[in-house]
């Protein structure tokens, strides 16, 4: 039996018959499948007050059951099973099938440079949400073609490699097994080293049989899939940050039965859930581990000795990165990848300039993300 067939199966199982069709007017159970583990952010902070909101502002007529761990389907696979109505919605990254939506990851493979805080973090996952939603028609295009409407989502922080053994300057990297994503890829790439293309999951595994060197991520990530266990030098240098993931995509058969002020309140919780990883998670939660796997698991932090090697590698890279973007893009069939790329660079723009005023403030932010993209947005249109 393949891998597939077994995920179906055990879907079936789990979810049963809460996507089977019911009138607006009678309660609706949903399922979220998610595959990050039960005490990652998402689902440990997110998802539950998100959920809870959408369940009082609709009255108690959507339900939604949080099924994490991977249990129902995979990060590949999750596309697939909200296609399919497994489940109703799942984490998306495109990374993991840039085939199927080629505009969204023209946009998740332009890394993003520069100083490494919360109003960077503001201003890429508020300037990707936007541009996903209000300049990308063909990004919305590609997701009705997989039967889905996309609610994204948020960027990451900076990227900093993870390692099994210190690594303190591009020699020190060349030849290394990296685990990256996205533009980090081909950025590890150019830096010598050998890229690796695999799940978050899939990295723990590997870091811990040495099939890997290093892992590529934000801090939050050693300890919630346990790579501290394993890659105990953290290289204090920030290769850029990625995103966005989609947080809330929603089978669009289920989308389609609900009425615009359920839809409305999955639009208000998605932004809700953009601010919260954002800012809660990659941010607030990202230093806080950073500290507390120093303090517990032993990890280090190492100072660069050719910081200027770094340097030298991002800006190349950064040069470099947005014909490479287009080109992959227009490989997929983007007709028009430099326009969705633009947009984003210039919503970049504006969030910068919004960000002073929301500091770390997640609710500030949701607001924002409200006020600025949903709130202008009619859902029969997404």
């Amino acid at each position: 039996m393949s891998s597939n067939s077994r995920l179906w199966i055990q879907a079936a199982a789990l979810a049963g018959t809460l996507l089977a069709a019911q009138s607006a007017s009678a309660q609706t159970e949903l399922v979220y499948g998610s595959w990050p583990p039960a005490g990652e952010y998402l689902n440990r902070v997110a998802l539950p007050k998100a959920f809870a909101a959408i369940e009082k502002e609709t009255n108690g007529q959507i339900k939604w059951k949080l099924v994490p761990g991977g249990q129902l389907a995979n990060p590949k696979d999750t596309f697939q099973a909200i296609q399919d109505g497994v489940m109703a919605s799942g984490l998306e990254i495109s990374q993991y099938v840039p085939n199927l939506v080629p505009s969204l990851n023209a946009i998740y493979t332009t890394a993003v440079f520069g100083k490494d805080d919360a109003a960077a973090v503001i201003a890429a996952s508020g300037g990707a949400v936007e541009t996903v939603i209000m300049n990308c028609p063909s990004c919305l295009e590609e997701f009705r073609k997989i039967n889905t409407v996309p609610l994204p989502g948020w960027t990451s922080s900076g990227y900093y490699l993870a390692c099994r053994d210190p690594i303190r300057s591009l020699a020190d990297l060349k030849g290394k097994r990296v685990r990256a994503a996205g533009g980090h890829h081909e950025m590890m790439n150019m830096a010598g080293a050998v890229p690796v293309s695999a799940t978050l999951v899939e990295a723990v595994g590997l870091l811990q049989r040495g099939g890997l060197d290093c892992q590529l991520g934000v801090h939050n990530w050693l300890k919630v899939f346990g790579y501290a266990d394993f890659a105990k030098h953290v290289t204090d240098f920030s290769f850029g940050l990625s995103g966005p993931a989609v947080g809330l995509p929603l089978n669009r058969d289920v989308w389609n039965k609900m009425t615009t002020e359920q839809k409305r309140a999955h639009m208000k919780q998605a932004a809700y859930i953009s601010a919260s990883l954002a800012l809660g998670q990659f941010v607030i939660e990202n230093e806080a581990d950073l500290k507390l796997i120093m303090s517990t698991k032993g990890v280090q932090l190492v100072k660069p000795t050719d910081e200027a090697g770094f340097v030298k590698l991002t800006q190349e890279y950064d040069k470099a990165q947005r014909e490479r973007n287009i080109e992959n893009a227009k490989k997929f069939g983007v007709k028009d990848p430099a326009a969705i790329i633009a947009a984003y660079d210039k919503n970049r723009e504006k969030w910068a300039k919004l960000a002073p005023a929301i500091g770390q403030d997640i609710d500030k932010f949701a607001d924002a993300i409200w006020r600025e993209v949903y709130s202008k947005v009619d859902p029969s249109k997404l």
